[in-house]
């Protein structure tokens, strides 16, 4: 993994969690001060760099096996490992304390058919799951996403040609339908824009593959891909409509243009942000990703129980920093001592149980 992606995937997850963190600050129930809700309003664009360096990555670590059928029991495992283990940890956790809270019990759904689907990652349509088709642990919209491509991959593995009428099915049903404004699940979910995050991911990752430039190029092309994600940042804070329900592809178009430009600069030997704390994370990003909002949640309570919603912006303010250092100190703990441990466990426990010869190679 290129030590710059690792970074811009810090960076990112940063920018999801304070998206989250001023609003919960400004709220009325909390310390009703709403500038804290201003700065970061653009954050949640962090998700659309996940979606891009999802497709890279992908592509990259799977461009082999592509037509290779043989390859996909090993692809479905690794995928598999990679993003339910740590979520289900998360999803039960934060599931179990509800029920244990009065307050909290009818907050979670009881069905336990919607609760499967949820936890399989299936898409779910809003009007029947709640917010963002995602009950209990509502980032995990983006992870239905996630899923969705990785299960469209897993047909390019078996056959190039279903990569090939995947994409053109899906650009036809995209323009055909992109103007209608009261789409139905499940088409309101399969013809996102984010889908093309993914695209272009993988589009990156083959331009990396085919075209090498130069450094001062490199570092260029991710500039301007910085200065288009800032511009459209900037027009979100400030309220602008100009680009309204369609920024998902611009902010796609500059994180696709920062991760070309980041890894054709490390491959040059120029790397972003390499020293090991931004790494760690990096790394610790999905569990950062995945803890943050319930964690938020709680503090800002204990924040109130401890009655530092009377000490004005002073309070508002210590309760800012020590949530966001709560978060990263989590998330970093939750990594490095059960998500790395675990995703280990169970990537070697195949290996470990094949012969000695066929272990080794």
């Amino acid at each position: 993994m290129y030590k710059s992606l690792q970074a811009g995937r810090a960076i990112a997850a940063l920018f999801v969690v304070l998206f989250h963190l001023g609003p919960a600050i400004a709220s009325a129930k909390y310390f009703s001060i709403a500038a804290f809700s201003i700065p970061f309003a653009f954050g949640k664009a962090g998700v659309e760099f996940f979606f891009v360096l999802s497709g890279f990555i992908i592509f990259y670590a799977h461009r082999n096996d592509i037509s290779r059928p043989r390859q996909l029991l090993g692809y479905v495992r690794k995928r598999f490992v990679r993003i339910y283990p740590a979520y289900w940890i998360i999803f039960i956790s934060v599931f179990c304390l509800a029920l244990a809270s009065a307050s909290l019990r009818n907050t979670v759904p009881h069905d336990p058919l919607l609760l499967l689907k949820a936890l399989l990652l299936i898409p779910l349509d809003n009007d029947v799951s709640g917010i963002n088709g995602a009950p209990v642990l509502n980032v995990a919209w983006t992870l239905q996403y996630e899923m969705l491509f990785y299960a469209s991959f897993a047909l390019v593995i078996i056959h190039r040609f279903f990569g090939v009428a995947l994409i053109l099915a899906f650009a036809s049903l995209y323009f055909f339908y992109r103007d209608s404004q009261d789409l139905a699940f499940p088409l309101s979910f399969l013809l996102s824009d984010y889908m093309w995050l993914f695209i272009m991911g993988m589009a990156v990752s083959l331009a990396c593959a085919v075209y090498k430039i130069s450094l001062p190029k490199a570092l260029i092309c991710a500039g301007i891909g910085a200065a288009l994600f800032v511009f459209v940042a900037a027009h979100h804070v400030m309220g602008s409509v100009w680009l309204t329900d369609r920024e998902i592809l611009p902010y796609g178009a500059a994180c696709s243009l920062i991760v070309f430009g980041l890894v054709q600069a490390e491959d040059k030997g120029w790397t972003l942000l390499g020293n090991k704390w931004v790494q760690l994370l990096g790394s610790a990003s999905y569990a950062l990703y995945l803890i943050h909002y319930p964690l938020i949640s709680v503090l800002c309570k204990v924040a109130v129980l401890l009655k530092l919603p009377k000490l004005g912006l002073t309070g508002a303010l210590l309760t800012y920093v020590a949530i966001l250092l709560a978060c990263l100190a989590a998330s970093a703990a939750l990594h490095v001592w059960i998500e790395k441990p675990l995703t280990l466990r169970l990537r070697n426990r195949r290996t470990s149980r094949l012969p000695p010869r066929q272990s080794r190679a």
